[in-house]
């Protein structure tokens, strides 16, 4: 009954990844007319007024962050392990942190990182995991309240195994939802999909990466991945 059950939820995540690469192949080209309108902007910006030509650059930068998360949105559709590689745990941090911070900063909760400097690669794909730290970094942002806090952190656990943290002092989880957050199509979010943090999972576990976590209700939340950047999993590209 459990592997019947494992089918199923594969073939809705297989289903959802052929929908969203549809989807998104559609959303290319209004997209491109934008870009191309926002170009012609570019080369008549002598004739526009200062006011005007800061709003065309704001325009081009979040078209280029829709454009970047598409791309990484698709790959995530794709059986593809040929991005996978030795990679700074780190490095990806930095990045996520800089992404999400304009996110924090506009609900005016604070966003710091400490990372350990003597981080050893692990062996992933860090496109992919770029998107495990900026779901997990959504969903505490989302789950903090005005003037909350929100620390990532970077360290290692014995001596193998390299530990990504992330506490909040969000609402927490309850007793009765800590085992179904896991659970594919599961959300207590009004507009949620309820595949985040399964994705996230699945995505860490190609890499032999585990992700867990504890909450109390009405304190806080921490999400930890633990690598363990002695393995190193080969895989055919499908």
């Amino acid at each position: 009954m459990p592997q019947f059950d494992d089918n199923i939820q594969d073939n809705k995540l297989q289903i959802l990844g052929k929908l969203t690469a549809s989807l998104l192949h559609e959303i290319r080209n209004p997209l491109s007319a934008i870009k191309m309108n926002l170009d012609y902007l570019d080369m008549i910006e002598e004739e526009l007024p200062a006011e005007a030509l800061e709003s065309v650059l704001v325009c081009k930068s979040a078209l280029s962050r829709i454009q970047y998360l598409m791309d990484n949105v698709l790959s995530f559709t794709r059986k593809n392990f040929s991005g996978a590689k030795y990679c700074s745990i780190n490095e990806i941090t930095n990045s996520a942190f800089e992404i999400m911070l304009p996110s924090a900063l506009k609900k005016n909760i604070k966003l710091l990182i400490f990372l350990e400097e003597q981080i050893p690669e692990s062996f992933c794909d860090k496109a992919k995991l770029l998107q495990v730290f900026l779901n997990l970094i959504t969903n505490a942002i989302e789950s903090c309240e005005s003037g909350g806090e929100i620390i990532v952190k970077t360290y290692i656990q014995n001596p193998d195994y390299v530990i990504w943290e992330i506490s909040d002092t969000g609402v927490g989880i309850s007793e009765e939802d800590k085992d179904k957050i896991f659970l594919d199509f599961y959300t207590n979010k009004e507009k949620g999909t309820g595949l985040g943090l399964s994705v996230c999972k699945m995505l860490l576990q190609e890499f032999q990466a585990d992700l867990y976590f504890e909450s109390t209700l009405g304190v806080g939340t921490k999400f930890f991945i633990k690598f363990n950047p002695n393995l190193m999993q080969k895989h055919e590209e499908i």
